[in-house]
């Protein structure tokens, strides 16, 4: 594999038990700003927050969005709330550990590519700092050395499912579409960089998931379907 892999990480690179995390998530983040705000106004402001940073197309980074919008919702100093979002990042999601369990054949397929010497980049939605991608990798089992280059909110100003965060991504690397492919495991989020050239790989998901916008450049298959994709399933053997 001569091209750069871009890898989803939630669901891709690890598992991702979406409905334990979207309900253990806010009451993380809650708790963290306990002393700065009441839980069920922060919740409140927390949610409109982050569709704005979805949103985001300021010359901010999604980070400093993040702490600005807080600071002018909640009526707090941007010091104040980025030092409690970073307690959030290294005390509380480290938490959630059971919301990410290893995914053992990302980690095989990551092996092989690195052992080829591919370049791969970790393409998750950057809406968190980068404290919570490593620690999602380290639960995975991954050396995060493997990673040329990894989206967080403080390096990039654009959210997917746009096409702007694939362009953004693009150029943090200064790759052209044709020189990359992308691995994730959801249409909504992932299939969209078919949409600039970019070939995808969507593992598990039946075809029939696929938007008919993206089907010619989309693939669908398990994991030994993608090794094979990618060029390095080792061929089985059997005796005669």
């Amino acid at each position: 594999m001569n091209r750069t892999v871009l890898w989803d990480l939630d669901g891709t690179l690890v598992r991702w038990h979406r409905r334990r995390f979207k309900a253990l998530m806010p009451l993380a983040a809650a708790q963290a700003f306990r002393e700065l705000a009441p839980p069920h106004r922060f919740l409140r402001v927390l949610s409109g927050v982050l569709k704005q940073v979805r949103a985001n197309d300021t010359e901010h980074t999604n980070t400093e969005l993040m702490v600005r919008l807080l600071a002018e919702r909640l009526d707090l100093a941007p010091d104040e709330v980025a030092r409690q979002l970073k307690s959030l990042a290294e005390m509380g999601f480290p938490r959630l550990r059971r919301c990410f369990p290893p995914e053992p054949a990302a980690l095989d397929t990551v092996t092989r590519l690195r052992g080829a010497g591919t370049v791969q980049v970790v393409a998750t939605n950057p809406l968190w700092p980068d404290s919570t991608v490593a620690t999602r990798l380290g639960w995975g089992g991954y050396d995060p050395s493997a990673f040329a280059y990894r989206t967080s909110g403080e390096n990039m100003r654009r959210s997917k499912p746009r096409i702007e965060f694939y362009r953004e991504l693009l150029d943090r690397l200064g790759a052209e579409p044709g020189e990359c492919v992308m691995i994730g495991n959801d249409p909504v989020n992932d299939a969209p960089a078919a949409r600039i050239g970019i070939p995808v790989f969507l593992v598990n998901v039946p075809k029939l998931a696929v938007p008919q916008k993206y089907s010619e450049l989309v693939h669908v298959g398990d994991w030994p379907r993608l090794r094979e994709w990618l060029g390095i399933e080792e061929e089985s053997c059997s005796s005669s």
